[in-house]
């Protein structure tokens, strides 16, 4: 026996499928900058890429991450995150 699917169904479908769409679109719609940053820091040194919706953002994540690399305590993170980057290289996605 065939029942007709409820208007609760058909409004809750509607509702997954544009919260679908709009997760693919903010995934995958948006524009990327990819930045490779270099660090030095007390004679050692570390190199890491990353994403960001921003040249800025994705440069001082990279910048963050790599001098966690490399020190050690809360004042030498400081230190190097303060310090210029050895080189840097963006490219837009």
């Amino acid at each position: 026996m065939n029942r007709p699917i409820s208007k609760a169904a058909i409004v809750g479908i509607v509702f997954a499928l544009f919260f679908l769409a709009l997760i693919i679109y903010e995934t995958f719609g948006q524009k990327q900058v990819e930045c490779e940053i270099c660090m030095e820091f007390e004679g050692r040194s570390k190199c890491l890429t990353v994403r960001g919706e921003t040249e800025q953002q994705a440069l001082q994540t990279a910048k963050d991450n790599a001098c966690s690399y490399i020190t050690s305590g809360r004042a030498e993170g400081f230190r190097c995150s303060q310090a210029p980057p050895a080189s840097v290289r963006c490219q837009g996605l």
